[in-house]
Formats: C-alpha cells, structure tokens, sequence
C-alpha cells in the first residue's frame, strides 16, 4: 500500500517555487540524448542529498517500525524517490554511518565490511548484549528497504546494505553495501567529518536531521523553523537558530540571515572546517535572490 509522506510540506523553500526540470546533454543525430558517464556522474553525486535531506530517515528515534511502500519528500525538487520496506529513523542511519565508516577507514576500495561482528555496534553506541541486538535488528532492516529514485532521465532501484553474512565460528561479519549510495558517499567531501559531528548529537534526531540536510546543501535555500520543529514529537518549542549556527560555527553552513518574518536564509558552506568563515545575522536584503533548494 503506498503511504503518504510525514512531510505535509517541505520546512524548507519558498511554497511558490517549482520544480525544476534534470538537464541533457544535446541529443545526438536521432533525437536521443547522447548518453554521458558524466551525466550519469552527476546523477550519482545527488544520491547523499536524496538520502539525507529528505524523509527517507525520519527525523527522530520510532519506538516502532512500519513496513510499506511509500514517496519519500527529498527536497531537491528535480527528483522522485520511493521507498519499499521499513519506515527508517535516525537509529538506522547510525548504524549505515557506523558502518560505512568503519569500512572507509579499512581503505578497501570496494563497497565491503569485514569486522568482528560487536566493531561496528559499538561504533553506533550499541554496546553490551542488548545493543549488539538492536544493531542486529536495524541492519536487517537496513537490508530490507528498497529505494527507488529518478531525475526525469536517469531512473535507479538500490539498496543501502545488499548484503549481511555473520560467521558464528568465529564471530566475525561481513556487510556488502549497495555500491551506488556507498560509492557517492565516499566520494563526498569531508564525509569522516559530518559522521564524527553527527555522532556527537547523540539521540537528537531533528538535529541529526538538520545537519545532513545542511552537509548535502547546494543553492542558497529558506528554512521555516516552525515548520521544522514540527519533524519530530517533542520538539514544538525548540528553538532551531541556536543549532543552525553552530552548523555555521563549524562551516556546514556559509551565511544565515533571519528575515523579518522568522525565515532564515541559509548559504551552504564549501566544505565543513574549511576556510570559508561563517557569518550570521538579522536582515531582509543583501543576499542573493533564492534558487533551488538542492541541485
């Protein structure tokens, strides 16, 4: 049964704005656009944004997962993403991230883990019996979702973990990665970083949330915080502007500039602990006219 989406509207972007069309190279002699590894390179690269600053992992902590076939609400509006399986939460992309980094840092260029089987759990802060089980659990579910995303031109079914087989004799594990996310996420710039700094939110799932968001940004974008707030329970009264400028402090976000009417302005940053210095403040000019949300 397809599902809604939690979003009933985007907390971020101008509600007038449309969606853009996906670019083509030009068509070759019969009216067919030429097919380019470059194109298809690009694709690729937006697969973190799709991912992470969407609804594909909620924005909390669920006591209690679903299963369905449900549209996932990425926020760059040129692309359609699905997904079949388990509705997923910040505790499952822990895990994913646990893992993909303990595999980045193994040097292996293929999208492969070999660990001891307890190594990753505790690098998700699943320690002990009990979290070696919940870890268990959220991988599974992390094999059992489907994603399904397009742009207009390119069209990909994938999976973030195509593979688990644990040895008993000699408790070690062995996880394959789906090579598409894997690949676009070693390949993204200061991805180490934006695990560390994440990890380091413990069990705050909106600011998880927010921070993968502003990692993956692109184009200037407008954030309603309290449209935000609404992401996870308990959330309503917090006060979003403290987090975003610490995203900022630490270079994920480039400038921020409240508008009159409570919406923030947000340029991303080049790259986190880069030399580009953040800057915030009060305003309603001197930025540059609003674009995409994510190319």
């Amino acid at each position: 049964m397809l599902q809604s989406s939690p979003f009933d509207s985007s907390p971020l972007g101008d509600p007038d704005m449309v969606p853009s069309p996906s670019g083509f190279r030009p068509a070759s002699p019969g009216g067919v656009p030429a097919w380019s590894i470059a194109d298809e390179r690009v694709f690729l690269d937006h697969i973190p944004s799709l991912f992470l600053a969407s609804d594909l992992f909620a924005a909390a902590y669920l006591r209690a997962g679903r299963q369905c076939l449900r549209p996932v609400t990425p926020l760059a509006l040129s692309a359609a993403v699905t997904c079949e399986g388990p509705w997923l939460d910040q505790g499952d992309l822990d895990v994913y991230l646990a893992c993909l980094l303990l595999a980045l840092r193994q040097g292996g260029r293929g999208p492969r883990l070999r660990c001891p089987a307890d190594e990753p759990a505790r690098q998700a802060g699943l320690g002990g019996r009990a979290g070696t089980a919940r870890f268990a659990a959220r991988l599974h579910r992390l094999h059992e979702a489907r994603m399904a995303c397009g742009d207009g031109r390119f069209a990909a079914r994938m999976q973030l973990v195509s593979a688990v087989v644990r040895d008993e004799a000699s408790g070690t594990l062995r996880i394959e990665f789906g090579p598409e996310p894997f690949e676009a996420l070693r390949e993204a710039p200061g991805v180490a970083r934006f695990i560390a700094d994440r990890a380091a939110l413990g069990r705050d799932g909106v600011g998880k949330w927010l921070l993968g968001v502003a990692w993956t940004l692109r184009e200037t974008c407008l954030i309603d915080p309290q449209r935000l707030r609404t992401l996870a329970p308990g959330s309503k009264g917090r006060d979003i502007l403290p987090l975003l400028q610490e995203f900022a402090r630490r270079g994920y976000i480039r400038d921020m500039v409240t508008r009159s009417d409570g919406l923030v302005i947000v340029q991303p940053g080049h790259r986190p602990g880069g030399p580009h210095a953040a800057v915030h403040g009060r305003g309603d000019g001197n930025m540059p006219q609003l674009c995409r949300l994510l190319t």
